[in-house]
């Protein structure tokens, strides 16, 4: 087994397909491709590929609860009525290497995804709950991973878990009996999502490291600039007073 920690990479697919079926057709690709890898060299893989035609942040998915006995049908809560986009894939990728993993796999998606561009990108398991919001249809693959991921704690696991939090929001009151039982359920979904937050800890703290020492120094370069103005309009103001001393010192 390759050395290294479990990490999250996400990668921005700029494919759009004809159809919902086409999208399907290459998300199953993806799957095999990386099942066939984790198999070949005896990586660890997890991931969730989404086939979605829905704008992100424009909706959420959740369990329709409607008393009949069955296994419940998803159903979709919009905010608005613009969603609807061309097809598309977003793919979260949870792998051990991480460098190695995703490289390979933009190297496949550029070559045999024509007409689109792949962009592979660290991320933090909270890419996973825009995913899933905006998901038609989701695919799953899991390999290698029993000694790494604590059983209950896969991807997949987590998805379930995420409706069902989603569920508990739509119909708190409804169905549920108070926010007691909604807030079991929501306890059951961050339990998953922390196990996969430490492992983008080392990078997140990164991030934030980076984003904080951009942000002084643009403080400290408009400090700066500040001062230069300051010091321009002093000059101006101590011009203007020698030239009035000079004008009412003049004999003319």
């Amino acid at each position: 087994m390759t050395r290294g920690k479990l990490k999250l990479s996400s990668f921005d697919i700029d494919k759009r397909f004809e159809s919902k079926e086409e999208a399907i057709k290459y998300a199953k690709r993806l799957r095999e491709f990386i099942r066939y890898n984790c198999k070949k060299r005896n990586w660890s893989a997890q991931a969730i590929i989404c086939v979605s035609n829905i704008k992100g942040n424009s909706s959420f998915i959740y369990f329709e609860q409607n008393g009949k006995v069955g296994r419940p049908r998803k159903a979709r809560y919009n905010y608005s009525d613009d969603l609807i986009l061309d097809w598309h894939i977003h793919v979260l990728l949870v792998s051990k290497p991480s460098y190695a993993f995703r490289n390979i796999i933009k190297n496949y998606l550029d070559k045999n995804w024509f007409g689109g561009k792949v962009y592979k990108k660290n991320c933090n398991i909270n890419k996973v709950e825009y995913f899933i919001d905006q998901s038609s249809e989701v695919l799953f693959c899991n390999h290698n991973c029993d000694d790494l991921i604590p059983k209950g704690y896969s991807l997949k696991d987590l998805y379930s878990a995420y409706l069902k939090s989603r569920t508990a929001l739509k119909y708190c009151g409804k169905y549920l009996d108070n926010w007691e039982e909604k807030l079991k359920i929501d306890n059951a979904y961050y339990d998953i999502k922390n196990f996969y937050y430490n492992l983008s800890e080392k990078e997140d703290k990164k991030s934030s490291d980076k984003f904080m020492k951009e942000m002084r120094a643009r403080k400290i370069a408009e400090r700066y600039e500040q001062i230069e103005m300051e010091n321009q309009t002093n000059n101006n103001y101590v011009q203007n007073i020698n030239r009035r001393r000079i004008e009412d010192n003049s004999p003319f």
